[in-house]
């Protein structure tokens, strides 16, 4: 196994086009070391993050918030974004949330990333840039299926954005009080127009929002009737499966429940 360690994102992608697919970006590791040891990544080529300090750090201008890729869980807790904070704080342990990055949890698109989902909920845009340039999306259509992304060969993610304008809360259910696997996890976002986003994790091939419950608010506002009828939608809509962690059922019924509860929270007083 070889490895790289550029100090510019220049440097970093021009080793990406130059190594291939063979060739992986490496950020905290947390999951994809994890992968590699399974045997599920075969790369023989690391490109290692850590020294690229454009990568990292939060800015906040224009009512826009930017969380650059190789940002640390740990840097998300002290946020007055709520969602995203408790998110961040719930992800793994300790040594994990001071490895792992916003980047890797995104990019790893796994049905039950806490910090996606949270994500999601800010209706939040995800940065991709190769040597041609940059270009940005909406993180709904990011991802593609548990573990795949809409990333291409050549690119790298540069960071999130999203309004610095939205309530938010979260939620997380585990089979643990800590290090825990999202049995659900819903997060839910109101912006300063009363658009709602509503987005769960572990109930769907990707996290996931649910546009008919988001949709029940525009038309109506956001009320304690509205909230329980968006929670109804969303039990009826999601369609999870059932595993060692839960049935699908049970999914269901937390989540909506889950979604109820947090958008009455964020309801006007």
């Amino acid at each position: 196994m070889k490895f790289y360690q550029p100090n510019t994102l220049t440097e970093a992608l021009e080793l990406k086009a130059r190594l291939g697919t063979d060739a992986y970006f490496l950020a905290g590791g947390t999951d994809l070391v994890v992968l590699r040891n399974r045997g599920r990544v075969k790369g023989e080529h690391w490109i290692d993050l850590s020294k690229v300090p454009a990568l990292e750090g939060l800015t906040e201008q224009d009512g826009v918030l930017r969380i650059g890729a190789g940002t640390k869980h740990t840097a998300l807790e002290s946020t007055r974004f709520a969602a995203l904070a408790e998110a961040a704080a719930s992800v793994g342990g300790p040594q994990i949330r001071h490895r792992g990055t916003v980047g890797g949890n995104v990019g790893n698109a796994s049905p039950a990333g806490d910090v996606s989902v949270a994500l999601l909920a800010f209706d939040a845009e995800v940065e991709l840039q190769n040597l041609g340039g940059a270009r940005r999306m909406n993180l709904a259509d990011f991802f593609l299926a548990p573990g795949k992304t809409a990333i291409a060969a050549d690119e790298i993610i540069t960071a999130l954005y999203l309004p610095a304008d939205t309530r938010s809360a979260w939620f997380k259910l585990g089979k643990r009080e800590a290090t825990a696997i999202s049995v659900v996890c819903a997060a839910v976002g109101v912006n300063a127009q009363g658009k709602a986003h509503i987005a769960l994790g572990s109930v769907a091939p990707r996290p996931t929002r649910v546009p008919q419950a988001e949709a029940l608010i525009a038309d109506k506002g956001l009320t304690p009737e509205t909230a329980r009828e968006a929670g109804r939608i969303v039990s009826e809509t999601i369609v999870p499966i059932t595993d060692h962690r839960a049935t699908a059922d049970y999914r269901r019924d937390v989540a909506g429940k889950m979604v109820a509860r947090l958008l009455t929270q964020l309801c006007p007083n």
